[in-house]
C-alpha cells in the first residue's frame, strides 16, 4: 500500500508556562534544503525555528490546535497539589498533617509508593494551604500538579508502501536472531485499543484518569505507540512492530485531549514497575521538573525498569522530563540520513537535542496503527504515517523488547548499555550522546559472562568469635561490563553487600556457636553472577576452666600458697591469669597451670579467682575464693 501526507496536518506550539508534558509527534514534510551541505545553513534554521517556538510560548494570542499545550495553570475554581512526605513519616502521620491543614487524604492513593497525596483545593486558598504543609516539618515538598501533553499524533494518508524506518535502523537484519518473545512493555500514554496488528498483544491494565481498570485509548496516541512496540508481524496484513510476540501493559495517563497530570504519570510509573514491567515506554513530556515525578522514575529504576522517553518535538536544547533525569533513556528523533530531524514544511519542527542530555535516536516518522481509521470502509485509513520523538521512543522500546527476548536475563543496565554502545554516530556530535539505535548489533551485544571470584578471606573453617570481616579475592570480569557488588550470605541469609571491589562485608555470630556457611555471590553490571562458598565457626563459648589445688574458700594463710587450674577449649586456650583482689598478678600459657603466692604481700582478706581466655578472645572464670591472714 501506499501513504501520501495528510493535506491538514495538525502543528505542535511551543510550550506554555511550567509542568507540561507532550507525546511527541509531528507531520512530515519537505526537509530542510542545505544547498551549500553546510552546518551553518543547518544551525540557521534550527536557530530561526528554536526562536519561532519560544515566540509562541510567550505569546498567549497563538492559535492552538487539539495537541498543543494551554496554560500550565489551568482556568478553574481548583487546583491541585501534590503533598510528598518525609521517608521517615507514616501514613497516618501524613495523614495527620493534611488534617491539620483542612485536607482529607484519599483512603486510595496511587501515590502511597511515594510517601505523597494529591489534594484538590480551592484556587483562591491555594498559597495559603501550600505555606501551612511546607511549614510542617513532616513534609518533604507541595508542588502544583504539573499538566502533561502527549505528542502530537499527527496521521497522514495512509498508503505508504513500506516501512523504511525498521530496514534505517536494521530491525529486519535483528528478526534474523529473534522476533520476539512475550516480553511485557508498558505504555504509559493516552491507553491503548487492541485493534488491527495489537490484537492478541494487549494485557489488562490501569486507567489513572478515570480511576478504573478499563485503559481504552480515547485519543490514538497511546495505540499508535503501543503499535510501533508490539504490531504482530508476518500475519499478512498490517504493519510490523518491533517485537511480533511482546506484551503491551497499558497504562494510561492522559486524557481524550492527549494532556494529563503529573500525578497521574508518576502513578502509572509506579504501577508500571509494581506489575513487573522490565521495559517501560514513555511517550510524553514536560519542561519542567517534578519531584513527584523524579520519585516516580527512581521507584521504577528501583524495580530493576528500563524506561525509554521521548526528548520533544520543538528544535530546542532544553530538557524534557522525564527524558531527561538520570536513570531513563532519553530519545531524540532522526530522518532518512540518521542526523537529527529536522521539518520546515510548514513551520520548522524537528527532535529536540543536546549531547548532554539525550542519548540515543530512532527514526522521527514511522508508519503506525490509525486508531481514528479503523471501522472506516477504506481499509488504507487503519494505518497511517506518525511522526515525532513519541514515535521514536517505541521504537527503542521494541528493540529493547528483541534484546530481552534474545537475552532473558538482561538487566536494565544490560538493556540500555546495549543500545547505547551499538549506536552511530553521524557527522554532527552535538545532537545526541551515542547517536541512532543499530538493532541487529543491540541483540548480541549483551555480556553474559560471569565474573570471577577464586577465594575469600579467613581461610575456610577459621574460628572466630562476635563479628568478622569477609573479604572476596580473585574478583575480576572478563565480560567487559564491569564488576558492580559483591553479596555476602550465612546461613542462606542476605548478611550485606559492598559496590567498590576488593568486597568486603562484616558478619556478626551473635551468641551462636557452630559451623556457618558463607557464601559470596559477585554480581557484574550485567546482571551476571559468580559464587564462591567458604565455611568458618562461630565460637562465643568461653573454656572450661576450674581450681584443681588450692587453700579452700574460708581458710587461714600464710607464708606462699600454691594455686593449681586446669583449662580446656574446642579453639585453645590461649592463656591463665591468676587475679588478687581483683587484680592481674600473674600469667600461663602452657597447661599444668600453676602460681605461687606470697600472702603477706596483699591484705589481711585474700580475694583469689583463675580466668582463661582461649584463642579467639572468649573468657571464663572460676569460682572465686577468699581468705584471711
Amino acid at each position: 500500500m501506499s501513504l501520501t501526507r495528510l493535506k491538514s496536518p495538525r502543528v505542535l506550539a511551543g510550550l506554555m508556562g511550567m509542568a507540561v508534558v507532550l507525546a511527541v509527534g509531528l507531520a512530515p514534510g519537505s526537509a530542510i534544503a542545505d544547498d551549500k551541505g553546510s552546518e551553518a545553513v543547518k544551525q540557521e534554521a534550527i536557530a530561526k525555528a528554536a526562536a519561532k517556538a519560544r515566540g509562541k510560548a510567550k505569546d498567549p494570542s497563538a492559535t492552538r490546535t487539539r495537541h498543543q499545550q494551554p496554560q500550565a495553570e489551568p482556568s478553574g475554581t481548583t487546583v491541585g497539589l501534590v503533598v510528598g512526605f518525609k521517608s521517615d513519616v507514616s501514613a497516618t502521620a501524613s495523614a495527620r498533617s493534611l488534617s491539620a491543614a483542612g485536607l482529607r487524604a484519599s483512603t486510595a492513593n496511587p501515590l502511597a509508593a511515594l510517601r505523597a497525596h494529591r489534594v484538590t483545593v480551592a484556587r483562591a486558598d491555594s498559597a495559603k494551604i501550600a505555606a501551612e504543609l511546607r511549614a510542617d516539618p513532616a513534609v518533604a515538598f507541595v508542588e502544583t500538579d504539573g499538566v502533561a501533553y502527549a505528542t502530537d499524533v499527527t496521521p497522514n494518508d495512509p498508503a505508504y508502501p513500506d516501512q523504511t524506518e525498521l530496514r534505517q535502523i536494521t530491525v529486519p537484519a535483528a528478526w534474523d536472531k529473534t522476533t520476539g518473545s512475550a516480553v511485557t512493555v508498558a505504555v504509559v500514554d493516552s491507553g491503548v485499543t487492541q485493534i488491527g496488528d495489537l490484537t492478541g498483544a494487549v494485557l489488562p491494565g490501569r486507567d489513572f484518569v478515570n480511576s478504573d481498570n478499563d485503559p481504552v485509548d480515547d485519543d490514538g496516541h497511546g495505540t499508535a505507540v503501543a503499535s510501533l512496540i508490539a504490531g504482530r508481524g508476518n500475519n499478512g496484513v498490517g504493519m510490523a512492530g518491533a517485537c511480533w510476540q511482546c506484551k503491551i501493559l497499558p497504562v494510561k495517563v492522559l486524557d481524550a485531549t492527549g494532556s494529563g497530570s503529573y500525578s497521574n504519570v508518576a502513578a502509572g510509573i509506579v504501577y508500571a514497575a509494581d506489575q513487573g514491567a522490565k521495559i517501560i515506554n514513555i511517550s510524553l513530556g514536560g519542561y519542567s521538573s517534578a519531584a513527584v515525578l523524579q520519585n516516580a522514575v527512581n521507584y521504577a529504576v528501583g524495580k530493576g525498569a528500563a524506561l525509554y522517553a521521548s526528548a520533544g518535538n520543538d528544535l530546542l536544547s532544553d530538557r524534557l522530563y522525564p527524558a531527561a533525569y538520570e536513570g531513563v533513556i532519553a530519545v531524540g528523533g532522526t530522518g532518512d540520513d540518521g542526523e537529527r530531524y529536522i521539518d520546515c514544511w510548514f513551520i520548522c519542527t524537528g527532535s529536540n537535542w543536546g549531547s548532554d542530555w539525550v542519548d540515543i535516536a530512532a527514526p522521527f516518522c514511522t508508519v503506525a496503527q490509525n486508531l481514528a481509521g479503523f471501522g472506516t470502509a477504506d481499509e488504507s485509513d487503519d494505518y497511517t504515517t506518525f511522526c515525532g520523538t513519541s514515535a521514536s521512543a517505541p521504537m527503542v522500546s521494541g528493540v529493547a523488547a528483541l534484546v530481552k527476548s534474545h537475552n532473558p536475563n538482561a538487566n536494565a543496565w544490560s538493556l540500555n548499555n546495549s543500545l547505547t554502545s551499538t549506536a552511530v554516530l553521524r557527522v554532527y556530535t552535538s545532537f545526541f550522546r551515542y547517536g541512532e539505535i543499530r538493532a541487529d548489533r543491540a541483540v548480541v551485544t549483551v555480556d553474559s559472562t560471569a565474573p570471577r571470584i577464586t577465594g575469600a578471606t579467613p581461610a575456610n573453617n577459621t574460628r572466630f568469635r562476635g563479628a568478622v570481616t569477609l573479604g572476596a579475592t580473585g574478583v575480576s570480569d572478563a565480560g567487559g561490563s564491569g564488576l558492580h557488588r559483591g553479596v555476602l550470605y550465612a546461613n542462606g541469609k542476605y548478611v550485606g553487600q559492598d559496590y567498590s571491589a576488593p568486597f568486603a562485608v562484616k558478619y556478626n555470630s551473635g551468641r551462636s556457636n557452630g559451623t556457618v556457611k558463607l557464601q559470596w555471590r559477585v554480581y557484574d553490571r550485567a546482571g551476571n553472577s559468580a559464587v564462591y562458598n567458604r565455611s568458618l565457626i562461630a565460637d562465643n563459648t568461653g573454656p572450661k576452666v576450674k581450681v584443681t589445688s588450692a587453700p579452700k574458700n574460708g581458710a587461714k594463710v600464710k607464708g606462699t600458697v600454691t594455686v593449681k587450674a586446669s583449662a580446656s577449649d574446642p579453639s585453645g586456650v590461649n592463656r591463665v591469669e591468676l587475679l588478687i583482689n581483683g587484680k592481674v598478678v600473674a600469667k600461663d600459657t602452657k597447661a599444668g597451670y600453676a602460681f605461687k603466692i606470697k600472702v603477706s604481700k596483699y591484705g589481711k582478706k585474700i580475694k583469689m579467682q583463675v580466668r582463661s581466655y582461649d584463642k579467639v578472645g572468649n573468657v571464663a572464670y572460676a569460682p572465686a575464693r577468699t581468705w584471711k591472714r
